[in-house]
């Protein structure tokens, strides 16, 4: 008996629940052999974590099964539990890719620290109602840019009207001074001096005026885009003029934000941090959660197991009572109660494998296992290891590990970085930039026309409705409300700590007088069962030793199991220190 209790040196644990059922019943054992408790998975049946592949839920999340035949049942343990959960849980997966976001959105922030660099080109040409050219929209550099090229393009046309005019005003007067000159004019009177002196005048007028036009207005840009498929193309591969060709590398730095670059870099960068802690807490609740499973769906499959072996008891005590009525030394009475207690203990092994299905379903719904898996518990039930530390060093260490407490002063970080970012608004801000600007008229002669521009620009806002003021002081209030949480969160964690050490502690002691209780009850169902064989008992006293036992060892396996829940609570509540569950998945 005391063997059936032994420590296990391999996993530190004590040996199965209802050995003592077996060892003091023999007969039943040997007549029953399918209500042997808690069967122990051999390692042979227990698979490594490389062979758990095909618990792997479907790869594509957004289908649906045609039909769900669940073709595998496989034992896990509860090491191995943590391991699948860990890889296939999807609120944990969520919570990876939260991070991911946190990640990608530190390095948008961080993209400020670095100037832009901008390239435009453009091409093509209009022409508006009055034929005058109505060139592509372009900015204002580019406008300059074309006009100045018009200007020069309208002065040299100048220039080439006043050299014509020029050649034509020397020929007139040659012509004019051959008409005067010959040997029958040797002299002028003044009258004719005067009439010469006013045609050469007028000749002088009239060459002038050629030579400049009376009105001359460079072309303007026209603000309307009236292009169609046709006159596009024909403008700008029919060589019509007016067509052009622009490019243009546009850089822009931002020299100064008022701190609220630095501030919003400082902030993206905690929020990954309170990513990566939020994807901790949640493996950590996670782990608490699928043992919390496993468990439950222990604890049913061992229920399973002692309503089996009180069905045998039962069956027994209904053979025993047929046998003394047909030997006239017993009554009907106790033939009949015999059959009610073994219909009662048939109906409690109904439940009890309706509630093993049920806890078995929960537990592969926190796996995310494969539809066409059907998990089962291959870890005896046995109590973990003990807890070293006392009450007080383990809060301490809760204070130490727990994640919560570090994320509620990050999220008071995270607000006062975005007060400055707010704040930020409101101070000046200098940025450089430069530019280069390159023009052609692709339908004249002329070479393409290079601008360029750089210089500095500031910027402050002198009046915005109080709107910054107003943010900074929402960003205070959500720092003062994660001080708050913070020491609401320190008492919290406190209370778990103390709750399941003290839980703790209790079923350490069930566990003694539970397993005390098992014995005496194996113990007296055997006398009882002597007692009525012999004629000197009741057959009373044998349903009430079936039941004393029946339900002693109910309570040895919910203290076993309230124990082990304990410990699991009490390993969260400190943040699991020895972090071995806790590395990053593969």
């Amino acid at each position: 008996m005391m063997n059936a209790l032994a420590l296990n040196p391999k996993t530190m644990l004590m040996a199965g629940l209802l050995a003592i059922a077996t060892v003091t019943l023999p007969s039943l054992v040997q007549a029953t052999p399918t209500t042997t408790p808690v069967a122990q998975a051999s390692s042979s049946q227990i698979p490594a974590l490389d062979a758990l592949t095909p618990l792997n839920p479907n790869p594509n999340k957004l289908a649906l099964p045609e039909t769900v035949n669940i073709d595998l049942k496989q034992p896990l343990t509860l090491e191995q539990a943590i391991e699948v959960a860990l890889r296939n849980n999807l609120d944990l997966q969520i919570s990876e890719l939260q991070l991911q976001q946190a990640r990608a959105q530190l390095r948008q922030v961080q993209a400020q620290l670095y100037p832009t660099l901008a390239f435009q080109a453009s091409i093509g040409q209009n022409t508006s109602p009055g034929g005058q050219p109505a060139y592509l929209p372009l900015n204002f550099q580019q406008q300059l840019s074309l006009q100045q090229q018009q200007q020069q393009q309208a002065q040299q046309q100048l220039l080439t009207q006043q050299l014509a005019a020029s050649r034509i005003l020397n020929t007139q007067v040659q012509q004019l001074q051959q008409r005067f000159q010959g040997p029958q004019l040797t002299a002028f009177s003044d009258q004719q001096n005067l009439e010469l002196q006013q045609q050469l005048q007028q000749l002088q007028n009239s060459a002038s005026q050629a030579a400049t036009p009376s009105n001359f207005r460079p072309i303007t840009l026209s603000p309307l885009n009236q292009l169609n498929y046709r006159n596009f193309f024909t403008n700008l591969f029919g060589a019509t003029p007016g067509a052009t060709a622009n490019a243009a590398l546009v850089m822009n730095y931002t020299l100064f934000a008022g701190g609220g670059r630095s501030a919003a870099i400082a902030a993206a960068r905690n929020q990954v941090r309170l990513s990566e802690l939020e994807v901790q807490r949640q493996r950590q609740q996670l782990i608490l959660e699928v043992t919390n499973d496993y468990y439950l769906a222990q604890q049913a499959k061992v229920q399973v197991q002692i309503a089996e072996a009180a069905v045998a008891n039962a069956q027994v005590t209904l053979r025993d009572a047929t046998a003394f009525e047909q030997a006239g030394i017993g009554t009907l009475l106790d033939v009949l109660t015999a059959e009610v207690n073994l219909a009662n203990a048939q109906q409690n092994l109904s439940q009890a494998r309706h509630l093993e299905i049920t806890t078995r379903r929960q537990l592969a719904q926190r796996l995310n296992v494969n539809q066409t898996v059907d998990v089962a518990i291959a870890d005896r039930v046995e109590p973990a290891e003990e807890w070293s530390l006392s009450l007080e060093d383990s809060i301490l260490l809760a204070y130490q590990n727990r994640v919560e407490l570090e994320q509620r002063l990050l999220q008071r970080t995270i607000a006062l970085n975005n007060r400055q970012v707010v704040l930020a608004a409101t101070r000046p801000q200098l940025s450089l930039f430069a530019s280069g600007n390159l023009l052609d008229k692709v339908t004249d002669d002329l070479a393409p026309r290079f601008g360029y521009g750089v210089g500095l620009q500031m910027q402050l806002a002198l009046f915005d409705g109080g709107n910054a003021r107003a943010s900074a002081a929402r960003q205070e209030a959500l720092a003062a409300t994660a001080e708050e949480q913070y020491a609401n969160q320190k008492n919290i964690i406190r209370l778990e700590v103390e709750t399941a050490y003290t839980n703790l502690r209790a079923n350490e002691k069930n566990i003694a007088t539970a397993r005390t209780a098992v014995t005496q009850a194996t113990e007296g169902l055997r006398l009882a069962r002597l007692r009525f064989q012999a004629g000197v008992g009741t057959q009373q006293e044998v349903t009430n030793a079936e039941t004393n036992l029946t339900q002693a060892q109910g309570n040895l396996l919910a203290a076993i199991l309230n124990y082990n829940r304990s410990l699991a609570a009490l390993k969260r509540a400190v943040g699991y220190p020895e972090q071995t569950r806790l590395g990053t998945r593969q």
